[in-house]
């Protein structure tokens, strides 16, 4: 009876550890939620980038040092490139700007309102010229009201994204310092063994370095492609704007049309109608559709994934995740098929066993 009663205190005692190991571990989640993607991003270019900051450490021996010329390299390697890219951006901007004459845009505009007066929207065209005051009134204070109203939140959202980058930064350091550690600490605490976790981190690593590496290889080419559109149309710097679209392009939440949608809206303005039409077809139908055909295949190559479960879990990802979602939809996709594999690995084993 004693035997009995000492059993189910233990199954008791199980339960409310067990349980408070939980509850604890979502509080946990919950507590460090707002800060997911820092450390996501982190630990994505932790992983990525070890093999680099592990043979650094070799030939320093210094931890904390070596931790701290990794993160120098990173910052070198992607950011400071991002800033020139920001700065050339906008210095094209402005000499783009500039080109234009208010007084020419506005002859062009008119030059085009003719031309569309011999043709059956005439009607509409002589309606909107004779009301064109009021519409002009009334889209700048549009914009100005829209500028007035979201400024305090854009405001907000550059700073909250310094924090996170900063928040990044601070965790990749440990990461680069501790990661060992906390692989081994994370292993003693997994049950799968060895062999299997020693199988899901290749299976991330190798989906992050997929996705990342499709996403670039993508990128490439939609600017390559870009950069020969606006070369062929006339426009100043075709390349530096290929390059532009290359980096827009790696984040797929913003995609390629932000560059060539505006190039064909300024060519409108400016009268060239044709170059602005040949801009909208390659952009929407050659550019545009390159990403849909080309990530699920090159992604399902690099992770051993079918395409159509590549081109979901993209989709999935970005809707839930936002622009983090186009690597975390993928990587939870292969960590899923993996533990799959494990369970019918195991299960097979089982059976031949028995």
């Amino acid at each position: 009876m004693s035997t009995k009663n000492s059993l189910s205190f233990e199954k008791v005692r199980s339960a409310l550890f067990f349980s408070l190991l939980i509850i604890l571990f979502l509080a946990f989640v919950y507590i460090i939620r707002p800060f997911f993607f820092s450390l996501f991003w982190a630990a994505i270019i932790a992983i990525l980038l070890y093999p680099m900051h592990k043979k650094i450490n070799k030939y320093i021996n210094a931890p904390s040092l070596s931790a701290i010329i990794s993160l120098i390299l990173v910052v070198v390697l992607i950011f400071l490139p991002l800033t020139l890219l920001l700065y050339l951006i906008i210095q094209q901007s402005v000499i783009l700007y500039s080109s234009f004459s208010t007084e020419n845009i506005v002859s062009n505009v008119q030059g085009i309102s003719n031309w569309l007066r011999h043709t059956p929207i005439s009607p509409y065209i002589i309606e909107i010229s004779s009301q064109w005051t009021e519409y002009a009134a009334s889209v700048a204070k549009t914009i100005s009201l829209f500028l007035f109203e979201n400024i305090k939140a854009i405001t907000q959202n550059s700073v909250r994204f310094i924090f996170m980058l900063v928040v990044m930064f601070y965790t990749l350091f440990f990461f680069f310092k501790d990661g060992g550690k906390i692989v081994t600490r994370l292993s003693y605490v997994s049950p799968l063994g060895n062999e299997y976790e020693k199988m899901l981190y290749e299976k991330f690593r190798n989906t992050a370095l997929s996705t990342i590496k499709t996403t670039i290889i993508i990128g490439g080419i939609q600017g390559m492609l870009g950069g020969l559109l606006f070369w062929s149309v006339g426009i100043k710097s075709a390349l530096l704007w290929g390059i532009v679209m290359t980096a827009v392009c790696v984040i797929p939440a913003l995609g390629s049309f932000i560059i060539w949608l505006p190039a064909a809206l300024i060519m409108f303005a400016t009268g060239n109608i044709i170059q602005g039409i040949i801009i909208l077809i390659i952009g929407a139908f050659v550019i545009s559709v390159i990403d849909n055909l080309l990530r699920p295949i090159l992604v399902g190559k690099g992770t051993e994934m079918h395409p159509i479960i590549v081109l979901f879990s993209t989709l999935g990802g970005i809707f839930l995740f936002g622009i983090s979602g186009f690597i975390i939809g993928p990587i939870v996709s292969a960590l899923f098929l993996s533990i799959l594999s494990i369970y019918l690995q195991y299960y097979k084993n089982e059976l031949q066993q028995n």
